[in-house]
């Protein structure tokens, strides 16, 4: 396990104002309450997510490779963009979590069928990241 730079909390204070890219790659969040809290683009890699409350929470763009979310309650959480690849998902609650086509999943891993929510969909013409009116 890689130690922590002391410059970040264990669990990011949720009225605290975003600072850019958190550093949380290997950190021991198990059953952490994160609900509602802003980390996009956080580096969350190989993290151990397991059972943590994550409702509402902000991941756009995050890096969530081999993390650790077993059990975790992603109920609402903005998964644009999000790495999720390797992640373990097994009894994850993703409904209603959001995902566009920017979202990198577990090999094998349906979204839909776990209860996430496609946000847009991209026409081939459209430069990436344009959201077309609906």
């Amino acid at each position: 396990m890689t130690a922590m730079s002391t410059r970040y909390p264990v669990a990011p204070v949720v009225s605290a104002p975003a600072r850019g890219r958190e550093h949380l790659n290997s950190t021991d969040l198990h059953l952490a309450g994160l609900s509602a809290t802003d980390l996009p683009g956080a580096d969350l890699r190989e993290a151990d997510l397991q059972e943590a409350r994550l409702r509402d929470t902000c991941l756009h763009a995050a890096d969530l490779r081999d993390a650790n979310l077993r059990d975790a309650d992603l109920e609402g959480a903005d998964l644009d963009a999000a790495d999720l690849r390797g992640a373990h998902l097994d009894g994850a609650n993703l409904r209603a979590a959001t995902f566009s086509p920017l979202t990198a999943w577990p090999a094998g891993f349906d979204p839909l069928a776990a209860g996430a929510t496609p946000t847009r969909t991209e026409h081939p013409t459209d430069p990436v990241g344009v959201r077309r009116g609906r």
